[in-house]
């Protein structure tokens, strides 16, 4: 009928300073030495995937977990950051795979378009 169709699409890093999610449980001093080589204006707390649909909707701009998870916590997120034209790496810059031996990620990045550290 007459509902709109409502497209999800990530937004390119803004220059003046990216919105970074962070999670509510895992925090530690290593997310604060990665954080600190980007330009943040604001971090923002959720749980769970929900951190990679807030990047898919152009709301944040980045999440770096630097701690356990399995592939199972990631996929469903992933699928929604990479069809809004977002990504996840670990820390080489390399595609997060799955099916690896284990189910094991290793630490990742969670980013939209345009995500670069300060130069």
């Amino acid at each position: 009928g007459d509902e709109e169709e409502r497209i999800i699409a990530c937004r390119e890093a803004p220059t003046d300073g990216m919105i970074a999610m962070v999670s509510r449980s895992h925090r530690g001093p290593d997310i604060d030495g990665f954080l600190s080589e980007y330009n943040i204006a604001s971090e923002t707390s959720a749980g769970s995937s929900f951190k990679f649909c807030l990047i898919a909707e152009g709301k944040a701009d980045i999440y770096p977990r630097l701690g356990r998870t399995m592939e199972w916590d990631t996929a469903a997120g992933h699928a929604i950051l990479n069809f809004a034209g977002g990504s996840i790496t670990d820390l080489d810059g390399k595609p997060l795979e799955y099916g690896k031996p284990g189910f094991e990620n290793p630490h990742f990045i969670a980013q939209g378009p345009g995500v670069a550290k300060k130069t």
